[in-house]
């Protein structure tokens, strides 16, 4: 059988896993969705005002895991403002029936007339989402207060089809037709199988298939955000701030620039007045992930160093390390942007320090790639006039000359003796010498997003405990790192731009892969609910929340350990040993998943000893050569580390036999001067 036909039968078999009629594992009833709850929010008067659209961006972007649809038939839009017949808001008001007098509160209708309900196919049983703000007499009478209230749609009204409708119930009052709340329909669809396979075959057979194919669980409200992003950005009078185009992108290579999708995305049009693109949601979601990651993950660190050692810490944990297999600097695997790295829990060492710069700049830490000559070296951390040097490939800050700290690019280049205490005996030399020092270039981390000027004004926006930042500052660490002696140039990394290019360029193969991984959290959508609280975390309430009753903090650990270990996600041996076999590699590897996670997650949270049984037992005696035992030992010893297990801790480094392995061979001989120090 050739390779192509390999290829194509495996594609086959995927996309049938996908449509066995539900399965043992996958029945479920059609549930309501959740309704997504906040403390309270001002009456908005205007619907069109920015601030407004700020608001519900930004309270969208922080409360995403709300929304994840955790049904394989979830409700979709029918109607909603980019829907409307004038592409604005759909604001209705609320009364009586014409002509019932003493009716009940449920007939709502859009003074406005731009609803189209009929033209949008509206229909009896549809879910009518009503912006409402409700006052104490309506919580009094059962109504909560919520970012909107769910109603059932009884009919069309006869006489105004197109922007008047009757409600099953009502509402206990009105709402007066001066000051009209948003709507939005939706209908529970049962295609939602039917859509992720169609999907799926699509992003196989067509090799130009566009970036952000994946059928995520949360991908609905995620395309509503996009919606009211560019709404919102639309509303702006040409503000530009102090927002200025970054003359480093000429100064990438013409041929890179000229490759589609570079040539626009690049383009002065694009990054001065160019909208948010549909595949840039993902990309405001992963910049959230990473400041709520690096709020939690930082600890108690407090000096800019510290904070970088924690966050470097937490991202070689969580981030396992794949082999370079690269061609020219670019994986030739199926992760390729931050959000699929911190996803998937996988990268390269170059995709680690991708990651690692990213969490920094949420801390408002700027951190630069260091080259030396045309090799990519290691990231490292730009702060008072010194670059600190962290080796993502070894998982190990570079040592500096005292004891526990970090070696600056300034101490290396005067003792590069410092770098050749890297090399563990005959197997593994360090690679970095004197004379490679020599030529240092710092290479400035941005994606084609984090250069727009609609970034830059979207963060601008954001303040308080929302502010998040989309935009790169690399101007101001241009002109820092042009500075520092052992730097001799300054560019921008083209490590991101390649990666798009690389991720439109994938293999039949490649794409195959990404598609079976991304079919574990189409499946499971309780794996990547699970997995986006684990980003977020523990949140408090916000401050000016705080007087409110019904103010809730976000409890994202404590959810994602429950969901992690939810039936769906972690069954039963016995019963996974009766599901069809085609199905049983997506449930075991999602099994897999939620296991090793398990123990990441228990690490953060101080509970070494759990940790402990989730690497060696549910990881490691589960599955001695699966899909995470280069982690799960390098994490096992992490854990006997902290639980004063140094002997163990070493054997496991020294035996292990993965990319990270110089690494971990360092790790453990400095522990075992450790145990020499104490006897």
């Amino acid at each position: 059988m050739t390779k192509q036909r390999t290829y194509w039968t495996n594609a086959l078999l995927l996309v049938g896993v996908l449509f066995l009629g539900g399965g043992l594992l996958l029945s479920g009833g059609c549930k309501k969705p959740a309704r997504s709850r906040s403390a309270s929010r001002a009456r908005a008067r205007s619907h069109t005002d920015s601030a407004f659209l700020v608001d519900t961006l930004a309270k969208g972007l922080n409360h995403l895991p709300r929304e994840i649809v955790l049904d394989l038939q979830p409700p979709v839009p029918i109607l909603d403002d980019a829907k409307s017949a004038d592409g604005q808001p759909v604001l209705a008001a609320c009364d009586e029936t014409p002509k019932v007098l003493g009716g009940p509160y449920n007939y709502l209708f859009v003074p406005k007339g731009n609803a189209n309900f009929r033209k949008r196919g509206v229909r009896p049983g549809d879910i009518v989402r009503y912006f409402v703000d409700v006052d104490e007499e309506s919580i009094q009478h059962g109504i909560q207060q919520v970012d909107y209230i769910e109603l059932t749609v009884r009919r069309l009204d006869e006489n105004d089809p197109q922007n008047a409708l009757i409600i099953e119930g009502g509402l206990s009052g009105t709402v007066p037709a001066q000051f009209p709340e948003r709507i939005e329909i939706w209908r529970f669809s049962d295609k939602r199988m039917n859509e992720i396979r169609q999907r799926i075959t699509r992003y196989l057979k067509k090799p130009k298939i566009l970036i952000g194919w994946e059928p995520s669980p949360d991908e609905s409200a995620l395309v509503q955000l996009l919606e009211r992003a560019n709404q919102w950005l639309r509303n702006l009078k040409d503000e530009q701030g102090n927002w200025v185009p970054e003359p480093l992108v000429k100064e990438l290579s013409a041929e890179l620039r000229k490759k589609k999708p570079l040539d626009v995305l690049l383009s002065d049009a694009a990054l001065q007045s160019g909208p948010f693109d549909a595949t840039e949601g993902r990309q405001l979601q992963q910049a959230i992930w990473l400041r709520d990651i690096s709020h939690w993950a930082k600890g108690e660190a407090f000096s800019p160093v510290e904070v970088a050692e924690a966050l470097f810490d937490w991202t070689v944990r969580n981030i396992q390390l794949d082999s370079p297999g690269e061609q020219g600097g670019v994986p030739t695997g199926y992760v390729h942007q931050p959000w699929q790295v911190l996803m998937y829990g996988h990268g390269t060492a170059k995709q680690r320090a991708w990651v690692f710069a990213e969490l920094c700049r949420q801390q408002q830490l700027d951190v630069v790639m260091l080259a030396t000559g045309d090799r990519w070296w290691l990231p490292a951390l730009l702060h008072d006039g010194q670059l600190y040097l962290f080796d993502t490939r070894l998982a190990l800050p570079i040592p500096g000359k005292e004891p526990g700290r970090v070696a600056t690019l300034a101490e290396v280049i005067a003792e590069p003796t410092l770098l050749s205490n890297l090399d563990v005996g005959e197997e593994f030399q360090y690679g970095t010498t004197a004379e490679d020092l020599q030529q240092v270039t710092a290479n400035l981390v941005a994606s084609p997003l984090q250069l727009s000027q609609r970034a830059y004004l979207l963060e601008q926006a954001f303040e308080g405990d929302d502010f998040v930042v989309f935009s790169a500052n690399t101007r101001r660490v241009a002109e820092a790192a042009e500075k520092l002696s052992g730097v001799s140039k300054v560019q921008l990394w083209s490590f991101p731009f390649e990666s798009v290019l690389a991720e439109r360029a994938m293999s039949p193969a490649q794409r195959l892969r990404a598609a079976q991984r991304f079919l574990i959290f189409a499946q499971r959508p309780r794996l990547w609910k699970a997995r986006v609280l684990h980003f977020q975390g523990t949140k408090e309430v916000p401050v000016e929340e705080r007087n409110d009753p019904l103010a809730q903090p976000d409890l994202g650990h404590q959810q994602a350990t429950a969901l992690y270990q939810n039936p769906r996600i972690r069954p039963p041996n016995a019963l996974l040993e009766k599901v069809e076999p085609s199905k049983r590699v997506i449930y075991e590897r999602a099994k897999a998943d939620a296991s090793y996670w398990l123990g990441l997650l228990s690490y953060d949270l101080g509970k070494y000893k759990v940790a402990e049984d989730w690497f060696a037992k549910r990881t490691l005696a589960a599955k001695p050569e699966g899909p995470w035992t280069a982690g799960a030992i390098y994490n096992l010893a992490r854990t006997l580390e902290a639980l004063g297990k140094l002997e163990t801790a070493i054997q496991f480094l020294e035996a292990d036999k993965s990319p990270q392995r110089q690494g971990n061979l360092l790790r453990a001989r400095e522990l075992k001067r450790k145990m020499k120090s104490e006897e």
